[in-house]
Order: structure tokens, then sequence, then C-alpha cells
């Protein structure tokens, strides 16, 4: 078990970073993100199939990503306060414009937590970490034809959750997610 541990920790060490970044951009908190890693950490290391994982790196953001949209879901909805606003989405910097675009970005986050799991996985991948379809294939075991076909249903479901205005610019808001 120590030796698990260790070899862990080094994963950590290399991944860690982007791991804590992907968490903050799907909890928009960085004081969240610090826990959803040790969680991440901890079920890592409990896991008894983790020397059968091929891909350790794909196995750890998809759990990072099922971590974070399981969160989503636990906690109650509360009203954004203005302190709570930490990414500014936009050139305009003015606290109402943040509260709006961390709102809008609250509401596309939890639409793509209803979002089925592999679909959910793909769609993250491909606009959140921006990666290419073939990397996204390899991690998911999937042909890059098929990564695009979930990702084509995560943003139809994404249509039909937040309508047709919102859905249009929800293209754009997770663009803007990295920035």
């Amino acid at each position: 078990m120590q030796s698990r541990s260790h070899q862990l920790l080094e994963f950590l060490e290399r991944a860690g970073p982007s791991l804590y970044a992907l968490l903050t951009r799907l909890t928009l908190r960085e004081d969240v993100a610090e826990e959803l890693m040790q969680e991440l950490f901890i079920k890592l290391n409990g896991s008894k199939n983790l020397d059968k994982v091929n891909n350790l790196t794909a196995y750890a953001y998809r759990a990072a990503i099922n971590l974070a949209f399981d969160w989503r879901r636990s906690r109650k909805r509360t009203p954004l306060r203005l302190d709570q606003v930490h990414e500014p989405a936009s050139n305009d910097n003015s606290p109402l414009s943040k509260l709006i675009q961390t709102e809008e970005l609250e509401e596309i986050l939890n639409a793509i937590g209803r979002v089925n799991g592999p679909s959910r996985e793909a769609f993250v991948m491909r606009y959140i970490q921006q990666q290419s379809t073939d990397d996204i294939a390899e991690q998911l075991g999937k042909t890059p034809h098929q990564v695009r076909a979930l990702c084509s249903r995560a943003l139809n479901h994404l249509r039909d959750v937040l309508g047709p205005e919102q859905a249009q610019s929800s293209g754009k808001e997770t663009h803007n997610v990295e920035n």
C-alpha cells in the first residue's frame, strides 16, 4: 500500500495542476477544487482495481469530472454572492457583469451535470479541457467519430435544457471557461 501511495503522489505531482484547474473550472470555486483533489487522491488510493487500469491519467480525469458533478448535484441552490465571483468572463469588469456571467456559467455547468456519463465526459474533455477528438477517443476507448457523436448528444441535451437562445451562447461560454 505504501508503494501505491508513493506512485499516486508522483502521478499527482505531474497531473495535479491540470486536474486542479479542471476541478476549479467545473466547480467555479478554488476551495472546493482543493477539497475535491483530496477526495480524488483518497478515491484513487482506495480503489481496488487501480492496478488493472491501463491509462491512469484518463481514469483520474474521469473520476475528477464525476466528483465535480457529484458536488454540483449535492449542494443546495444558494444565491451567488459577489465575493464568490472569481473568473472574469469578459473585458467588462463591473461586478454586475461578472455576477451575470458567473450565473450563466453556473446554469451551463448544471445542465452539463444532467448529461449522462460518457457524453458528459466527452463534452468536458472537448470543450472545457480543449482536447482533440483523437485524444478523447484514446482515453475513452472509442473512435473519434463516436466522440463527436457523444459531444453532439451533449450539445443537443444542453439546447433542450437551456432553450435555443441560451444554448447558442453556451458554445461561446464553454470556450471561454479557460480564460
